[in-house]
């Protein structure tokens, strides 16, 4: 996941912020020997405890408070100057290690409690979005997910990758709305893939019970938490449609072919003999809405060569801005991209060359971002 590897890139609090304490210490008894003895610098002893509530477990505060003690009643007594001025910095520093230390307990504990509740959330997010297999079958693939929200596991965005009866079954989709509301749907319309991708034969009867679901979610909403309580969320009114953007796809058993049921959905790209297109798709109406269908969503079958690689992607990728405000050229990109000589072999170099170039072109993602890459597998490594 993106979000793990950032943050493992920047912890907090950095790693140089636990020398800062001592350091400032060290500061503080050069300038109270540099300076006259009219001059007190005391007080920043507190600051350095302060620091170290940040840093340190409660032993490592009590040291630092006991440190900035000594050595300033030392300094002062090797000095000759030992007055009220520093008898009032001692005991405003031996106050100020008591509060940090009780203060650092309590940060201390809240921190444990909040890791424990990332631990349930990720395994409950994890259990949603599941890592993508390097291959299933006959089918290589690899992927990127990002949510907006660097500390979130998941967004608005989802998929799903099953081996059926039928097929390797895919599903990429965008759920409507953002927040818990969003993880919500991203539920219902997973979990509704899983159990319909395994028993029914065609894409369109699984899209009808996504569609199904949807309309369940949006005529009877699930319960929401409200204080200590429970409480129904408010019904969904015909302006406020809870709906999901979606490609569903149905690789055959030698994956020489695929089966596209577009739901409103990005369009779909493929790259073959260095160039990049776009799949020509019957566009339909987003799932949760088939009351408004008039016509059954039709399927499209697209041929696939060994060497092949489509391309699926959410609306995150082509609505990313740079710094002029102009969008995301994925295509465009990826068609330049083989141009130079580099063209990507395998679904992990396409998708590395999307999420890097992707953090070259814009300062920061506003939306959730998804991109996953599918390609047959050679005759010989079947």
């Amino acid at each position: 996941m993106e979000h793990r590897r950032w943050a493992e890139e920047h912890p907090w609090p950095p790693r140089w912020l636990r020398w800062v304490p001592p350091a400032l210490i060290l500061l503080t008894l050069a300038l109270d020997h540099a300076t006259p003895s009219r001059y007190s610098f005391g007080p920043l002893l507190s600051a350095s405890v302060v620091l170290a509530l940040f840093t340190y477990p409660p032993i490592g505060v009590a040291a630092t408070g006991a440190a900035g003690c000594v050595l300033l009643a030392l300094a002062n007594e090797i000095e000759d100057y030992v007055g009220p001025q520093t008898i009032t910095s001692l005991i405003v520093l031996a106050s100020v290690t008591l509060l940090s230390m009780a203060l650092c307990i309590v940060r201390r504990r809240s921190e444990s409690r909040f890791r424990h509740v990332q631990a349930v959330a990720e395994a409950v997010q994890l259990a949603l979005l599941r890592p993508l297999p390097a291959r299933i079958g006959p089918l290589r693939m690899a992927g990127f997910y990002r949510a907006a929200d660097d500390e979130a596991l998941i967004g608005g965005d989802l998929y799903c990758v099953r081996d059926t009866p039928f097929g390797i079954r895919v599903i990429i989709g965008d759920v409507k709305g953002k927040g818990v509301a969003a993880t919500q749907t991203v539920a219902t319309v997973i979990s509704s893939f899983q159990e319909a991708a395994l028993i029914h034969p065609s894409l369109p009867q699984v899209a009808d019970r996504i569609d199904v679901a949807l309309q369940m979610d949006r005529d009877h909403p699930p319960l929401e938490p409200l204080g200590d309580k429970v409480a129904a969320a408010p019904a969904q009114s015909l302006t406020d449609e809870l709906f999901t953007t979606a490609v569903l796809l149905e690789f055959s058993r030698d994956a020489s072919s695929v089966r596209i049921l577009d739901r409103g959905h990005q369009p779909l790209l493929v790259i073959r003999r260095d160039a990049a297109s776009v799949v020509e798709t019957e566009h339909s109406l987003p799932l949760g809405m088939a009351d408004l269908l008039l016509d059954a969503p039709r399927v499209t079958t697209l041929g696939l060569d060994p060497g092949d690689i489509l391309v699926a992607y959410s609306d995150g990728v082509t609505e990313a801005r740079d710094g002029t405000g102009t969008f995301y050229p994925l295509r465009d990109r990826l068609q330049s991209h083989c141009n130079s000589g580099a063209r990507p072999v395998s679904p992990t170099e396409l998708i590395t060359f999307v999420r890097d170039d992707l953090v070259r072109w814009t300062p920061a993602l506003g939306d959730d971002v998804i991109a996953i890459a599918f390609q047959p597998a050679p005759a010989g490594d079947r």
